[in-house]
């Protein structure tokens, strides 16, 4: 077999093992070698270019799995197919009008894939979040795609009857599924509840392209009884919404990057680390040509039409039109999504909780906001002192301690000012300060630190420092808190790291665990 077709056979051997890595989870490498019929040491090669790129990287114990570099790349796939931030604002505004999930869905290979999703404040809903998957033979989303793509998509899905049972409603022969897509299309629009998941219902609505043709089905999805009671606002909410987001694709326009910086690879560079140059390229631009790609990654453009090729096939870059346009595949926000369910952030956490806890001895935390509280998810107790505040499963304000003040602080200056709108109606607590500009200088002051110190403010004789722990896309998803007597918290040593330091630097491992950029985690940094 000549050089290149050997070298175009790795670079799908690596998208099949990256498949593999989606599908088994964190793996052992010999599991890996099995399931892509591949000799240990070749899966140990590919595995450590991958590592190099972020595609891959290993967890605790040795064991390999999917790399945050995917999420950076599933965002590029997205931001190449429409307007990601116009999307966000268009579900929170879903989100803020009904109280329920908010998601945005595209037809992909036969199935439905969750693009972006904002979620309800009240009830999480994993099977429906950001880069899921769902058949097409049940669901409001996929009946919505099912309705308005091409006859000939329908009649291949009902040639697959009888479906799998997902749920208690889920349609599982043909001619019920026939049925249900017909009056989606003549209705306009489609609610299902218990197809999924029992106790779950959702509304959904098209979105078109310029074109006609169906781009995707906006959905609110929430329990039962909530959906059904709003079921004529959401129809207008989402109406209203969907309209906004074709109008908006009518508008859209791919444009390439106006970047020509690129530090260009050697030569003696593996084909892996070129094929995560193209792909690192590509990111950047959303949308280039093959002959731009040549000229950023320094290839030579037939060995960019080979890897392009082959990418193309697995799934992970797609070709537009006839014009030798590319972008990064949308296979890679389905890689994402299975990705984001892998990460607990429970699980993620508590090594370095227990190891700050047996270096100090101190009280440690895990916070996450819900509403306009902070919630304490998991807490290792002191040796010595221990306040009874902010026990495991209770809150606090996010105005008041340390976990609850980084939290909102890190969060944006919007949701500082829907906060302090919210706690004047409340009799129950101040803001603690004399005017909300004195509030949102006191956050400012939380930010520029670097962290939160709470000083005999919750507890007497107690002091905390809480700093946040950010996700792939610089948002504020936890923080960690360190509880003590006030002089072991507050004092500072020369010779070794005071416990504020290592608070900032769990925090820090954490969000580089979870992919945060580079700036959110310098962000969390001892300056005093």
């Amino acid at each position: 077999m000549p050089q290149s077709a050997n070298l175009i056979q790795l670079v799908l051997k690596a998208t099949q093992l990256v498949d593999k890595a989606s599908v088994l989870g964190p793996s052992t490498p010999a599991d890996l070698a099995k399931a892509i019929d591949e000799p240990r040491p070749s899966v140990y090669r590919i595995i450590g270019s991958l590592e190099e790129s972020g595609i891959l990287r290993r967890a605790p114990g040795g064991l390999v799995e999917l790399g945050t570099g995917i999420l950076r790349l599933a965002d590029a796939a997205t931001d190449a197919l429409l307007d990601h931030e116009a999307l966000i604002k268009l579900l929170e505004g879903i989100q803020s009008s009904l109280g329920l999930t908010a998601a945005f869905w595209i037809p992909r290979n036969g199935t439905a894939v969750c693009l972006e999703q904002v979620d309800s404040t009240e009830v999480d809903l994993h099977e429906l979040s950001s880069g899921r998957i769902l058949p097409l033979h049940t669901s409001a989303a996929s009946h919505v795609l099912l309705a308005w793509q091409s006859p000939e998509i329908l009649e291949e899905v009902l040639a697959h009857a009888p479906y799998e049972k997902l749920a208690s409603r889920t349609p599982v022969d043909a001619e019920t599924l026939r049925q249900l897509v017909a009056e989606t299309k003549r209705e306009g629009w489609r609610m299902e509840s218990n197809e999924i998941v029992d106790g779950i219902a959702a509304v959904g609505f098209p979105v078109f392209n310029a074109d006609g043709s169906i781009f995707g089905a906006l959905t609110a999805a929430g329990l039962v009884d909530h959906v059904v009671k709003l079921q004529e606002e959401a129809k207008t909410v989402l109406a209203a919404a969907a309209q906004t987001l074709t109008d908006l694709m009518k508008d859209f326009k791919l444009v390439p990057s106006a970047n020509e910086e690129s530090s260009k690879p050697e030569s003696k560079e593996s084909v892996l680390t070129k094929a995560s140059s193209l792909m690192d390229a590509l990111a950047v631009e959303r949308v280039a040509t093959s002959a731009r790609l040549a000229s950023l990654t320094g290839e030579h453009i037939s060995s960019v039409y080979r890897m392009l090729g082959t990418l193309v096939e697995a799934g992970w870059i797609e070709q537009i039109g006839h014009r030798g346009s590319y972008r990064v595949g949308s296979k890679m926000i389905s890689l994402a999504g299975s990705l984001l369910s892998q990460l607990d952030l429970r699980r993620a956490a508590m090594p370095v909780l227990r190891e700050i806890h047996n270096e100090t001895g101190e009280t440690v935390l895990l916070c996450i906001r819900s509403g306009t509280r902070a919630v304490c998810i998991e807490r290792i107790d002191g040796r010595r002192v221990n306040s009874r505040r902010l026990a495991l499963g209770s809150s606090l304000p996010l105005h008041i301690g340390a976990a609850p003040r980084a939290l909102l602080a890190f969060d944006t200056p919007p949701s500082w000012e829907e906060y302090a709108a919210l706690l004047s109606q409340s009799a129950e607590f101040s803001l603690g300060a004399r005017s909300r500009t004195e509030f949102y200088g006191k956050l400012k002051e939380i930010r520029d630190a670097g962290f939160a110190l709470s000083d005999d403010e919750v507890t007497t004789g107690m002091a905390a420092v809480g700093a946040p722990i950010f996700d792939h896309r610089g948002h504020v998803i936890a923080s960690l808190s360190v509880s003590g007597l006030r002089d072991a918290i507050l004092h500072q040593p020369e010779s070794s790291p005071g416990i504020i330091e290592l608070a900032c630097d769990g925090a820090r491992r954490l969000s580089r665990y979870f992919g945060a950029p580079d700036d959110c985690i310098q962000s969390v940094n001892l300056t005093r």
